[in-house]
């Protein structure tokens, strides 16, 4: 009778310790998920008064309205992300919250085809413009810029298809016939030998300051040419510029959905003319030099690699109107572009003795009256491939079809 009743305390007592554990555990479990329920309901008051986000680019469309601000101000959702980004990374998976990774490591967000209609569309409304154009004596360019996917080594993991490059050429071939004058800046690279992914962020759709600056050697050559003019030979010259490298410090949009792991981090580079530069801006008519007024200095401060803005905050500045008080021509450009168009004007504003530019949210503004207006030598279209890819206003100027 002892004995049995010793052997079942001695039984129940590992029992009650492991019981006691798996207790200490759930509670500590469940006060973890009460204080990451509270720092995430104070990020959710936070968002809703104050329009802040824990993390600014990833935001999972869950439909239901509170579910997704939730997942917006989720509290340490960084650390989750980039904990998620190094598994996948490690275990050599190519898919991450819709962001493609392709062979060589570049991030991607795949296009669709485009349909057919839709660019028939765009293509009469470049025409139309070019025609316009030509009557007025005005020089026209219709530039693509380099994409992630090159066309010639695309890259793409087994079983993923990306239809950009393919929207890209049907859209050049329907130009072509009208004989609309084009610069493919993916033909250009590969006939120069460059490996266009170098021309790339990894984490990001933007092309780099590199490729901005060769485009505007192959611009610069193209209007001179065309305009009879002469610029300062000195701008397409990289010997004339101090580059600074920021290193392992530009996570762009791609990147900040899939984690600082999953890709890396970009370097980011700027291009700081050596020689003296006066411009003006014509909102405001503020003058200073290149970088000083278009260049905005102070996300290069501190690294952040919670913001994917490096690029869209420091070239911020260059979508605006400028006129050039140094320059050795009377010659007048204006451009149509999206923010790839931010890393190039700069240039263009040391180039010529004015720039405008029309954004591509107010293309109502872009008619034939504005253009009689203003009476530019040259006018510049740069878009990135999204423009073709589904229903936007990029190419929607209808006035010069009438």
């Amino acid at each position: 009778m002892r004995q049995s009743f010793l052997s079942s305390i001695s039984k129940e007592g590992p029992k009650t310790s492991e019981n006691r554990k798996h207790l200490t555990y759930t509670v500590v479990f469940m006060i973890v998920i009460v204080l990451l329920g509270i720092k995430s309901f104070q990020g959710l008051v936070d968002f809703y008064v104050n329009d802040v986000t824990d993390y600014n680019e990833w935001t999972a469309d869950l439909g239901n309205k509170f579910e997704t601000d939730e997942a917006s101000s989720f509290y340490g959702k960084l650390q989750f992300i980039n904990f998620n980004g190094a598994v996948r990374n490690v275990l050599g998976q190519h898919e991450m919250n819709n962001i493609i990774k392709l062979n060589n490591g570049y991030l991607l967000q795949p296009h669709s085809p485009a349909d057919d209609n839709l660019l028939k569309t765009y293509s009469d409304n470049v025409i139309a413009l070019d025609r316009y154009l030509k009557e007025k004596g005005i020089a026209f360019i219709y530039v693509v810029p380099p994409y992630t996917v090159s066309k010639y080594d695309p890259e793409l993991p087994t079983g993923i298809y990306d239809y950009a490059n393919a929207n890209i050429d049907h859209f050049m071939e329907l130009l072509e016939p009208a004989g609309v004058p084009t610069m493919d800046l993916r033909e250009l690279m590969h006939e120069d030998g460059l490996n266009q992914y170098d021309m790339m962020y990894r984490t990001d759709h933007h092309w780099t300051t590199e490729a901005a600056f060769y485009t505007y050697g192959k611009l610069e050559d193209r209007l001179v040419d065309q305009l009879h003019c002469k610029v300062d030979e000195r701008i397409s010259d990289i010997d004339n510029y101090n580059v600074i490298t920021y290193e392992k410090w530009h996570l762009g949009s791609y990147g900040q959905r899939t984690g600082s792991y999953f890709a890396g981090i970009d370097d980011f580079n700027l291009f700081v003319p050596r020689f003296s530069t006066t411009i003006q801006r014509l909102s405001d008519s503020e003058q200073g030099s290149m970088p000083q007024l278009l260049y905005d200095m102070e996300p290069l401060q501190n690294r952040d690699t919670k913001s994917k803005y490096t690029y869209d905050h420091v070239f911020d500045d260059t979508l605006d109107d400028y006129r050039n008080l140094d320059c050795p021509n009377d010659r007048k450009i204006m451009i149509l572009t999206d923010s790839f168009g931010k890393a190039l004007t700069p240039y263009l504003v040391m180039g010529f003795q004015e720039v405008r530019y029309v954004a591509d949210d107010e293309m109502e503004q872009f008619t034939k009256e504005y253009i009689d207006q203003y009476a530019p030598d040259a006018v510049i279209i740069l878009y990135h491939a999204d423009c073709l890819s589904d229903q936007n206003d990029k190419l929607n100027f209808i006035d010069f079809k009438n």
